[in-house]
């Protein structure tokens, strides 16, 4: 009798991988008719059983020669039909589709940008109906703010529904039109909010009903076996409620606190007393909030729009910091319209505005802990 809900390995995957070069097809596309057809070969000579979990997405994409990206595009078709079912804190399992509905329920995928954005796009065939050409993936995603392959895949999941097609217009132009339109979704429908979403939403009840101002949270990882999620999730559930107030993360032994309760509409200043002898308006930043404005201030020194920036290891190393948080402060630049980075042969990071930053300030406040006067001899 085999044992279910066993870990797959690499091993009890098909030797025979599919031949990426001659089929002319998509990868992602190839990949999914490979592991369903391995699915149900296996699961009729019961190699495999309902609940046996698959090996990770990085180890399967090695296998086969191919990205993660491409492994998660093809897992998430193979999960459309009802073969796969992704689950959080457990990885993808062998699902029986003989009894697939279409429906999730209750599972919280680890992956749901693409349902939101196939809901949004909804909207817009409703709006304007049949035989509707549907604009360009990167039009769409600059819109509704996700990337163009996130809306190429909901595009491909509306065809394969039946709500989208492909038909060719004139000069031989392909075009993606509505041929039939989706019943008006509820509003405020759970399937309409990202998984991140709901547990901000989860998150926000349980420090209703469990928690008062001043209580400090529990760590990341016991919120995910509380909400049943990833830590990961938790982490950025976390970051949107400290962004509206109600939670305020600190390092070391402090941790998180409740800093209003989730339904008050007081609007949270940030703590200016964290540290000792830092500026009291930047003394409560993360460091690579500290990078951004010190890049922000090189920019008005040394550079003007249109130039170039240096490599990222060259600030990391000017800076004394990682690339990974030079990474962030200049993601922070490029959401201000500061800078813009471009890829190919000529790319880089290139100035398109200058930004706003007081560069001569006549005083600086300090911002002392009353820890520093507990411990310190003040003279």
């Amino acid at each position: 009798m085999s044992v279910k809900n066993k870990k797959l390995t690499i091993n009890d995957l098909p030797k025979h991988i599919p031949d990426f070069k001659k089929s002319g097809g998509a990868k992602d596309r190839l990949t999914e008719k490979w592991l369903t057809d391995w699915i149900i070969s296996s699961l009729q000579t019961k190699a495999v059983n309902v609940g046996d979990i698959l090996p990770r997405k990085d180890i399967i994409a090695q296998h086969l020669g191919i990205s993660i990206g491409t492994v998660q595009n093809a897992i998430r078709y193979t999960e459309d039909k009802g073969f796969l079912q992704s689950k959080q804190r457990t990885g993808t399992a062998i699902a029986n589709f003989k009894n697939f509905t279409g429906q999730t329920g209750d599972v919280k995928k680890q992956t749901s940008k693409r349902d939101v954005t196939v809901e949004k796009i909804k909207k817009y065939m409703i709006d304007n109906g049949i035989n509707a050409v549907m604009p360009a993936a990167s039009v769409i995603a600059k819109k509704i703010n996700v990337s163009a392959n996130t809306v190429r895949l909901a595009y491909l999941y509306l065809c394969d529904t039946g709500f989208l097609e492909y038909s060719t217009g004139k000069a031989g132009k392909k075009m993606l039109r509505v041929v039939t339109v989706p019943d008006k979704p509820i509003e405020h429908s759970a399937s309409h909010i990202s998984l991140v979403g709901k547990t901000v939403n989860d998150l926000s009840d349980y420090i209703t009903e469990n928690m008062k101002k001043g209580d400090k949270l529990q760590t990341r990882a016991e919120l995910a076996k509380i909400l049943n999620i990833s830590v990961k999730t938790v982490h950025d559930a976390v970051n949107i409620l400290e962004k509206k107030g109600i939670l305020i993360s600190r390092r070391g032994k402090y941790g998180t606190t409740v800093l209003k309760m989730p339904k008050e509409a007081a609007v949270y200043q940030p703590m200016k007393e964290r540290s000792i002898f830092a500026k009291a308006d930047e003394a409560a930043f993360y460091r690579w909030e500290k990078i951004e404005t010190q890049i922000s201030k090189l920019i008005q020194k040394e550079y003007e729009v249109g130039m170039k920036l240096p490599p990222m290891s060259v600030l990391a190393k000017k800076f004394n910091v990682s690339t990974n948080t030079i990474r962030k402060s200049l993601q922070r630049l490029s959401e201000q319209n500061c800078i813009k980075a471009e890829r190919g042969r000529y790319g880089g990071t290139f100035i398109i505005d200058i930004p706003e930053v007081n560069l001569h300030n006549a005083y600086e406040w300090l911002a002392v802990t009353p820890d520093f006067f507990t411990s310190k001899k003040v003279k």
